[in-house]
């Protein structure tokens, strides 16, 4: 008997999930996400006149999210920057433009000369990637900010990945073709320490 024939199974669907972080709640503008991967690294050693191989210590890959701008960012107040936002009538551009400048970037035009005549340098910073991009996680010790569900027909959770310690590896703000009706794609990709699966 086939999976398809049985009435109380239902395979999981891709179109079936929602993101949610701290500093937005549901992200409404989230069109595609990659789930978490892991890479286990091996290691060979030799042994008189044979080869044996032993796992090594799992590496987590970045994942990459694809945004559509409707206008719309997410459910309930965010905090981008420390301020809390209304994040249902902000544009994508402008909130992962901000999520870049709470992380510690400053550009070359808003750095100051000190007194002594430097210019301040700053760069960014994981802690203000994981609490002022991505959610504060001041009182969560275990710095999870980032979740993303997967949901059957009835809308319950069947996945929840959680993502430890966040931090933006690139963002780009699509591209623009005067020959396509296509929507502009914003990509947001994450690193982060490591993901649970419940």
């Amino acid at each position: 008997m086939s999976w398809w024939s049985l009435a109380n199974t239902e395979p999981k669907r891709k179109n079936r999930f929602y993101v949610s972080i701290l500093a937005g709640g549901t992200l409404y503008a989230v069109s595609s996400i990659s789930k978490p991967a892991v890479t286990i690294e091996s290691k060979e050693y030799k042994l008189v006149n044979h080869y044996y191989k032993y796992p090594g210590i799992p590496k987590w890959e970045p994942i990459s999210i694809k945004f559509v701008d409707s206008g719309m960012w997410g459910s309930g107040k965010a905090m981008v920057g420390g301020k809390s936002i209304e994040s249902t009538t902000r544009s994508t551009s402008k909130t992962l433009w901000e999520m870049l400048l709470s992380s510690g970037y400053v550009s070359p035009r808003g750095t100051k000369m000190s007194s002594k005549g430097l210019v301040n340098v700053v760069a960014p910073e994981k802690a203000a990637m994981v609490d002022l991009s991505f959610g504060s996680s001041i009182g969560k010790t275990d710095g999870a900010v980032f979740e993303i569900h997967q949901v059957n027909g009835a809308g319950k959770t069947t996945e929840k990945w959680t993502l430890y310690n966040p931090m933006i590896t690139k963002i780009s703000w699509g591209d623009l073709d005067y020959a396509s009706d296509d929507l502009v794609e914003y990509t947001l990709d994450v690193a982060y320490d490591w993901a649970e699966l419940t």
